[in-house]
């Protein structure tokens, strides 16, 4: 899995260095790849929590138009439970200039997503994955020009969660808010919490309380 996360964030990096410019003033870019760490998040389903990695990236097509893709891999605590988690998606933003200090104001963003869910060790060493859509709105908040704020909403359905056991459709809401610092114009460190409210007509499968710190690279 870690070899599909380092390939997709490889793969990026052409585009990232022809993407067009976003020239409006102030307005945060849509080009990127950032690296996350999960120290610490709650499996629902099962109560335990759980760690792991994210590799995110984002790259301009027009001034008004991006695409982005995400992968996460979780390990579960005390369980043989792993979760991977992927998304590609195409998305429209604009940026509003409030009329306060310089490089501030609020970009705002919605987006439409191919969403993959990949379960292993449900029971055992049982397995059960799912390919779906999501939908998703959110702001960037340029608070001052070193600090956004991001929250964000969304939908996801994943459709059937099944292989060897079959867990039923799953869908819910996710929702979360994202912190950057920006050190220079390239770099930005980031903390982020996120949760989900996925469930199955048999279970609970929603990723809850996760906290990540990161780091982005700007282009």
């Amino acid at each position: 899995m870690k070899k599909v996360a380092i390939a997709m964030s490889v793969t990026l990096i052409p585009f990232a260095a022809t993407a067009a410019p976003n020239d409006q003033p102030g307005a945060p870019g849509y080009t990127y790849l950032q690296g996350d760490y999960i120290p610490d998040g709650d499996a629902n389903g099962i109560g335990n929590d759980y760690d792991g990695y994210g590799v995110e990236g984002s790259v301009t097509i027009t001034r008004h138009v991006f695409v982005n893709g995400k992968y996460d891999w979780l390990d579960v605590d005390g369980s043989t439970l792993d979760a991977n988690r992927a998304s590609v998606g195409v998305g429209l933003n604009d940026f509003l200039d409030y009329g306060g200090a310089e490089g501030t104001g609020i970009g705002y963003y919605g987006q439409v997503s191919y969403e993959r869910l990949a379960l292993d060790g449900v029971a055992g060493s049982e397995e059960a994955d799912a390919n779906g859509y999501g939908a998703d709105v959110g702001l960037r908040w340029m608070a001052h020009p070193r600090v956004e704020i991001n929250p964000h909403v969304g939908w996801v359905d994943y459709g059937d969660v099944d292989d060897d056991v079959n867990l039923g459709d799953a869908d819910g809401v996710r929702y979360g808010v994202r912190a950057l610092g920006y050190v220079t114009d390239e770099l930005a460190l980031t903390a982020a919490y996120s949760a989900s409210e996925i469930e199955t007509a048999r279970r609970d499968i929603g990723f809850d309380n996760e906290f990540r710190v990161g780091a982005r690279l700007n282009f």
